[in-house]
């Protein structure tokens, strides 16, 4: 028992004598970044940051391995050497991490006007008493060059007279804003745009735009009791001599006739031009309607829808398209395509701002495929290539179907006519929008559609000179 008790009290005694020589392993425990505070005037601007990391002894961790995140990359995002960047306004945290040890700085983006820039709608010649066509728009940026969402813009008229609605928009997430409309008065007009900060460069701005008056005269010249082959006598002449055009045309003459064309039910009327000047805008057009359908369509309150649809393909809409003229439509279905398409760039701009950015059927501007064939009945000869496509604008005038509703005349088809060389005036269109519904909206019609059918006429056109000489004639394909 004695030699078990001195055994433990050595023990005891070693083991305390040990105490003073215990190993402690260094711990990361505390970290400082450095500078302690991040703001930023503009993106895509960096700042290097450190970090430093030392121990429980507040001695520095040897071999320190920092990991850095961000909580936002929308504001800052920070690189794996602690390269802070700047992303987009607000503000976020930046975390250096390393072991169990942890510290964090405040980064903020806020973003001060340096210019401002014209976006759109410069230049522009309007209408008289109407908005021009493309509201003007300016684009905020910051010293970086990145646009600025939420500036507030001022437009103002400074010349000229006429008015604006929508005068102080917010610029969006493009650093875009734009005015709601500009009325302009005839002559020299000017709009301008500014932003409250100073020291903004190009700040104000000055838009321009002249006003004119509608010149633009369409003669309609109804014709009864004509005999002998009408359309051969008032618009395409005998072989390659078009009828001896002895008056000044200013702008076009229509020839408008009644004729039996296929009995009822069948094509309601046909349209085309037959003359066109060096610009390849039509002079000299046709109009026939079917004596059999006529009375039907009146008494349907439709007989003016058609009127004006087919006096859109006189003025060039769908028969002016084609490779031998302005080469608007790519893709044409009488060759095989699938996808026909107009590429003007105002109707394509057109068609995105009325719900076209969410059409991803093919490309745009659609137009009539006859897909499948039961759309086109009758082979499709005069309503492929020449009218929008029917499923995705449904309800358009410019479709080849007549509806018992509403048959609006949307700002597309206008701007397609500028593409072909008119001045338009985007303020006449009808109120009308994209929903890519048409299966829908058709089945929920009252009353039947009317398939406008073969309603292109397929004729010789004749361009001529400003004396009307003949320079050449393209021949129906």
């Amino acid at each position: 028992m004695r030699i078990q008790l001195r055994s433990l009290v050595v023990a005891v005694v070693a083991t305390a004598g040990c105490k003073g020589t215990e190993l402690l392993l260094p711990a990361p425990t505390t970290i400082t970044i450095s500078p302690t505070a991040v703001q930023f005037a503009s993106v895509n601007r960096s700042r290097q940051l450190t970090a430093v990391v030392l121990d429980q002894r507040g001695a520095p961790f040897p071999g320190a391995q920092v990991t850095w995140s961000t909580g936002n990359t929308a504001i800052a995002n920070v690189s794996a050497a602690g390269v802070v960047t700047s992303a987009g306004g607000g503000s976020t945290q930046i975390t250096a991490t390393e072991g169990h040890a942890s510290a964090s700085i405040t980064v903020d983006v806020t973003q001060v006007p340096a210019a401002i820039a014209k976006d759109t709608g410069d230049g522009q010649t309007g209408l008289v008493g109407f908005a021009v066509n493309v509201p003007p728009a300016v684009i905020v940026r910051d010293s970086g060059g990145a646009p600025i969402p939420g500036v507030q813009v001022t437009f103002t008229v400074t010349g000229g007279g006429g008015g604006v609605t929508g005068a102080s928009p917010l610029t969006g997430s493009n650093g875009v804003a734009s005015v709601g409309g500009w009325t302009v008065q005839s002559g020299f007009n000017t709009l301008g745009a500014s932003v409250t900060e100073s020291g903004v460069t190009s700040n104000p701005l000055s838009f321009a735009a002249t006003g004119v008056t509608g010149t633009y005269n369409i003669e309609v010249r109804p014709l009864t009791n004509i005999p002998g082959d009408t359309i051969k006598k008032y618009c395409i002449g005998d072989g390659p001599t078009p009828p001896t055009v002895n008056e000044t045309i200013d702008d076009i003459v229509i020839f408008a006739f009644l004729d039996s064309i296929d009995g009822p039910g069948g094509t309601v009327g046909q349209a085309a031009p037959c003359t066109l000047r060096a610009s390849y805008l039509p002079l000299i057009g046709v109009m026939r309607f079917d004596t059999a359908d006529v009375a039907r369509l009146e008494s349907g309150g439709l007989l003016d829808e058609v009127i004006l649809h087919e006096m859109g393909h006189v003025l060039g809409f769908g028969t002016i398209w084609s490779a031998a003229f302005l080469r608007l439509l790519v893709g044409p279905a009488s060759q095989g395509g699938t996808d026909p398409h107009f590429v003007g760039p105002q109707a394509i701009a057109a068609f995105n701002r009325i719900g076209g950015t969410g059409y991803t059927a093919g490309a745009k501007v659609p137009v009539e495929n006859c897909l499948p064939p039961t759309m086109c009945p009758d082979g499709g000869g005069g309503i492929r290539d020449s009218h929008w496509r029917e499923s995705v604008f449904r309800n358009e005038l410019m479709t080849e179907f007549i509806n018992a509703k509403a048959d609006p005349l949307s700002v597309v088809t206008i701007a397609s006519m500028g593409d072909e060389g008119y001045q338009v005036n985007y303020a006449g269109a009808d109120s009308f929008s994209l929903s890519f519904a048409a299966a829908a909206l058709r089945a929920s019609e009252a009353a039947p559609a009317i398939q406008l059918g073969d309603d292109v006429l397929k004729l010789p056109m004749h361009i001529v000179d400003g004396q009307g000489r003949v320079m050449r004639v393209v021949m129906p394909q």
